[in-house]
């Protein structure tokens, strides 16, 4: 939704006046998203980052990592989380296995999932959800630190709440609209309600869903968490996301973006939210008012990855129907450069000429990672056994073994 008349009024109300009365209007920065999907072209590393680094897993019958590995960096640490109940650090420089962090388990210690949870690195700490809408967190120590419970409770299905830290001591929270509450964000220090802040671009609310309302109900891979999707019996269809997709850090910032609200804007401690950046899907833009609407080649964002040099898109079209796609979006700082190509292709590298990448995270730090599955780096070494100029960081990963741990590729 492309909220012109919003961003005119905030500008305005964010502009500093001159002492001669005049008023200076600032510029949100735009980024072109629609040209890029009319656009494809092939996405490289060159074309993302700077450096590009492999580390192989140590193996053993101790840290075997599971189905469905995915990877992100806190601090000096890969941490790895695999199948439902698998959390492992591993050393970022060596790779070796330095240990498992918390269980899945009723008892008071136990979390639900390893998925969907968040590290903060000011801290040091991994948070997972737990039970009964509690977060269970540990420290990187492998010990159990505190149970959190957010002191704003989500409302039911489809109402949602999301959390992400904002510093040492801040958690943000989003809860989304429901039909007698407005979409909201809320700070939080340990049970303390710092704010609450009603979302500048109104959106109302759905009911709470019942099974007797449901024809249908999937999940849609989207290139992050995943997306519920639901067949109405009054013939409408909607989508809902199914982990964080709002918030992103970069640095010390943390950004934010609704569901149909082009608007990005950056979470503080210290003001109202504030509009950064907004995306221009031009004719693809799909509003809160047609979301349940089968729009054809709508851009439906789904996940966002930020350090200080780019931005990785992941976003899915024609979502309710059979010519549903997920596409990769770089946005380069620099020079404003935007490319957009489909998820499947992954990212060239052009760097070391070795293995596609798909990024799957990055650190507030600036580290984007990816998973190189084992299988598919010992097959790359046989279709390649007579390349004699393999990069050397490359070539150290002969040792790998079809059933080894995966290989992680952290990039910057």
């Amino acid at each position: 939704m492309k909220n012109h008349v919003f961003v005119a009024v905030a500008c305005l109300f964010l502009a500093a006046c001159s002492d001669g009365g005049e008023t200076k209007v600032a510029k949100l920065e735009a980024i072109p998203l629609g040209v890029a999907f009319e656009n494809q072209t092939e996405l490289k590393t060159s074309d993302c980052f700077k450096k590009i680094r492999y580390v192989a897993l140590e193996t053993t019958d101790s840290c075997l990592v599971g189905q469905g590995a995915y990877a992100t960096i806190l601090n000096d640490w890969i941490v790895v989380t695999s199948g439902r109940d698998r959390c492992q650090l591993f050393d970022k420089k060596t790779g070796r296995f330095i240990r498992s962090v918390g269980h899945v388990g009723e008892d008071p210690e136990g979390y639900s999932d390893v998925h969907g949870g968040w590290q903060n690195p000011y801290t040091g700490q991994l948070s997972f959800h737990g039970w009964k809408n509690e977060i269970v967190v540990y420290g990187a120590d492998g010990r159990f630190d505190h149970i959190w419970t957010p002191s704003v409770s989500a409302d039911e299905f489809p109402a949602m709440g999301v959390f992400d830290y904002l510093d040492a001591d801040l958690i943000a929270g989003y809860y989304s609209a429901t039909d007698s509450l407005p979409a909201r964000i809320a700070l939080f220090r340990g049970d303390e309600i710092v704010r609450v802040e009603s979302l500048p671009v109104g959106q109302e609310g759905d009911k709470a869903i019942t099974p007797d309302d449901i024809v249908s109900i999937s999940v849609l891979k989207d290139g992050g968490d995943g997306l519920a999707f639901i067949k109405y019996k009054d013939g409408r269809s909607a989508i809902y996301p199914l982990g964080n997709s709002c918030f992103w850090h970069a640095g010390k910032d943390l950004y934010f973006r609704q569901s149909y609200n082009d608007t990005i804007y950056r979470v503080s401690a210290a003001k109202e939210l504030q509009p950064v950046r907004v995306l221009d899907l031009g004719v693809y833009s799909w509003s809160y008012n047609e979301r349940f609407e089968d729009k054809k080649d709508a851009i439906y964002p789904t996940k966002f990855m930020e350090n200080e040099d780019v931005i990785l898109f992941r976003f899915m079209t024609n979502v309710y129907n059979d010519k549903q796609k997920t596409y990769n979006a770089l946005y380069r700082k620099a020079d404003g450069a935007v490319k957009g190509s489909p998820l499947d292709d992954k990212i060239t590298d052009d760097t070391n000429g070795f293995l596609p990448l798909q990024p799957v995270s990055v650190s507030a730090s600036g580290e984007f990672a990816a998973i190189l599955p084992s299988e598919e780096v010992v097959s790359w070494f046989e279709d390649n056994a007579g390349e004699t100029d393999i990069p050397a960081e490359v070539a150290v990963l002969k040792k790998v073994g079809e059933e080894d741990n995966p290989v992680v590729v952290i990039m910057e």
